[in-house]
């Protein structure tokens, strides 16, 4: 593991040898210069991989530009050396600010890399991610910003002495993504998956120098290797020469032939839809079914809207939620879709790939090696990330918009006549979204309902690809189409018989925000166990649970305000609801040209109309007791009140908790 810091007096590196536990640090200041030590140890350990955040596009081009240039810098002094790493970082950063490529492309550095943000992808839009937030989502004790500014002059000894434990903390913090990476923890989204060992078996399978990309880069460029097989064209001539956009188009150029309604009422909506023309703006097409069913339309996908509820079926019958399995990838197959630059071998690269992913997983299952199942995973990114998601993906070599939107009009159209015909069936369709609906039936209508699907299967063709798989619940308490807890029949093999969506959430993938954890840990627990919300956050043990993360952009910051003074706090905080604290607000800072408030509150008490008391804990030990902390209880029981409230009350305000689910 390592970490640079660059000063405009001070370069400093840090490295963690995780195997022997030893740390190594080599420093360049006014006080000494270190860089003939550096490069000696770098030679000695040419063969190990460096693991780092962000280390290919600003660490590595540093250390390389160094490696080619110090050995010219005999007669500087320390100081100078360091203003001229200091100016080349600042480079390093414009140029990757203005999406510049970088000087040094990585087969041509000194130094192996492993870089833990581009294989999680924390540098993409989706999902940008700083390492700070990443300590913060990883309960890290220490998430404290270096409080020195990069060009700061005159660095006294016991300031260097923090930017040092500052990097070294920093490390720490990439030790653990490390450990995330290859899922040596907890959190059953990571836990047993190995990244680095997946790219590994994919290297060796295909070739392909994957060590450091994204899981989707990986798809897109496996099926660039295999069309570029298949058909023997150069990768250079990929791309398309003009984008197939579809704006402009009516929607009806993006239906399937396989969709036929039923009612005079649907058939008028969907020829409205058909009729109207494609923009550039948000366009979404609302159609009633009923008065509890009423579904949204739009580029992206179909999902009805719900009000909150909470569902169980009687005795007599079966809640089924049933989804289409590999939707995307079955539809670019039947529809015979490709990017019209490309062809239809791209289609038919696609139709390879499925017969391959599906005999990988047949190779795990049998054999249970970690391989297969690899390649499988690694097969099924590259039919949905790979393929479908790079439809309409700027600047891929595979983006054409319009074979996107054909895929998903017809999707969410088939799902639409299937949901009328069973709907004309008295069947009581009571959710319907991108890729599938639940449905409450009744027990003697069980098999009625599955041969009325498995006919289904065989006119859209999905009885091939794309089957139609039932889960049972025993019940869903629920606040939208995409947030609800529900209780599955059976468990699963990689659940514990629990589903969660959106608010309900207990794990989280890294690059979310976490905050308030302990809310939907109390919900599940009223939910599932009958616990109430008061009596699980009360006594419940773990601290980082009730934090909370806030984070600015460069033109903000935060102020504390307290009996005790006025603090001020930089970029990114945590802090938890306490009894005794501070008002927080959000300062804009004068340079600053948006029209955001100048100052707004953090946490507002409606009651009250003041700030909830905080205690901002940027470093906060693991051994911190909650029943010493000063928490204030009352403000976490209100959040998951207010969710049970809309799900069993209607929204109304209950003056008590619901002991357990008997009052449901």
């Amino acid at each position: 593991m390592w970490d640079i810091e660059t000063f405009a007096c001070l370069f400093f590196v840090g490295i963690y040898n995780p195997e022997t536990r030893q740390k190594y640090g080599f420093s360049v200041s006014e006080y000494e210069n270190q860089l003939d030590g550096l490069f000696k140890f770098l030679e000695v350990h040419k063969d190990y991989f460096f693991c780092g955040f962000n280390s290919i596009k600003f660490d590595g081009q540093v250390i390389e530009w160094i490696a080619r240039n110090y050995e010219q810098w005999n007669e500087l002094s320390g100081l100078e050396i360091c203003a001229k790493i200091a100016q080349k970082a600042n480079d390093v950063i414009d140029n990757s600010n203005y999406g510049l490529f970088s000087e040094y492309r990585e087969d041509q550095m000194g130094i192996k890399h492993v870089d833990l943000g581009c294989i999680h992808h924390f540098f993409g839009e989706q999902k940008m991610t700083s390492l700070k937030s990443l300590e913060f989502s990883m309960d890290m004790e220490n998430i404290e910003e270096l409080p020195l500014h990069h060009m700061k002059l005159n660095l006294s000894k016991e300031e260097i002495d923090s930017i040092i434990r500052y990097c070294f903390n920093d490390i720490d913090a990439t030790y653990n993504l490390y450990l995330y990476t290859i899922g040596e923890v907890d959190n059953i989204l990571y836990k047993g998956q190995n990244k680095i060992l997946d790219r590994e078996i994919i290297e060796e399978e295909t070739g392909l120098k994957c060590l450091n990309w994204d899981d989707v880069k990986i798809g897109a460029e496996w099926n660039k290797l295999d069309y570029i097989s298949l058909t023997g064209k150069n990768e250079w001539d990929l791309k398309p020469k003009k984008v197939n956009h579809f704006y402009g188009k009516k929607y009806k150029q993006f239906f399937p032939k396989t969709v036929k309604f039923q009612t005079k009422e649907l058939k008028q909506f969907i020829d409205k839809l058909g009729d109207t023309f494609i923009t550039n703006k948000k366009q979404e097409f609302d159609y009633k079914f009923n008065d509890t069913l009423t579904v949204t339309i739009a580029r992206g996908g179909i999902h009805s809207n719900e009000k909150p509820r909470f569902v169980k079926p009687t005795e007599d019958e079966i809640y089924y939620q049933v989804d289409i399995g590999s939707q995307y990838p079955n539809a670019l197959r039947k529809y015979k879709i490709y990017p019209s630059h490309l062809g239809i071998e791209w289609n038919e690269m696609l139709l390879q790939k499925i017969e391959r992913r599906l005999k990988y997983k047949k190779l795990a299952k049998e054999t249970k090696d970690r391989k297969y199942e690899s390649l499988q995973e690694m097969g099924k990114l590259s039919l949905n990330g790979g393929a479908y998601g790079r439809l309409n993906t700027q600047g891929d070599w595979q983006e054409d918009p319009c074979a996107m939107l054909k895929t998903t009009m017809g999707c969410q159209l088939e799902i639409l006549m299937i949901v009328e015909d069973l709907i004309l069936k008295n069947f009581n369709v009571i959710s319907c979204n991108t890729d599938g609906f639940d449905l409450v039936v009744d027990r003697k209508r069980d098999q009625e309902l599955r041969d009325i699907l498995s006919n289904f299967e065989k006119l859209i063709g999905n009885d091939i690809l794309g089957n139609f798989e039932y889960t049972e619940f025993l019940w869903i308490a629920q606040l939208s189409v995409n947030g609800y807890i529900a209780q599955k029949r059976e468990k699963g093999v990689k659940d514990d018989g629990i589903k969660k969506k959106k608010e309900f959430l207990t794990d989280y993938e890294l690059y979310k925000n976490k905050s308030c954890r302990i809310v939907p840990l109390a919900l599940e627990q009223y939910y599932i166990n009958n616990v109430s919300v008061e009596q699980f956050i009360k006594n419940h043990k773990n601290i980082y649970n009730f934090c909370i993360r806030q984070k600015s952009s460069r033109d903000f910051h935060y102020q504390g305000i307290s009996k005790n003074g006025t603090n001020v706090y930089k970029k990114l905080i945590r802090y938890y609801v306490s009894l005794e604290g501070e008002e927080i607000f959000k300062i804009k800072e004068e340079s600053c040209q948006t029209n955001a408030s100048p100052r707004s509150i953090i946490e507002k008490n409606e009651d009250t109309g003041r700030g909830y008391k905080l205690r901002v804990c940027n470093f906060l030990s693991k051994d911190t007791k909650v029943e010493e902390a000063g928490i204030d209880f009352d403000y976490y029981i209100s959040k998951a009140r207010k969710i049970i409230e809309k799900i069993e009350y209607g929204g109304r305000k209950i003056k008590k908790q619901p002991i357990n689910q008997i009052s449901l």
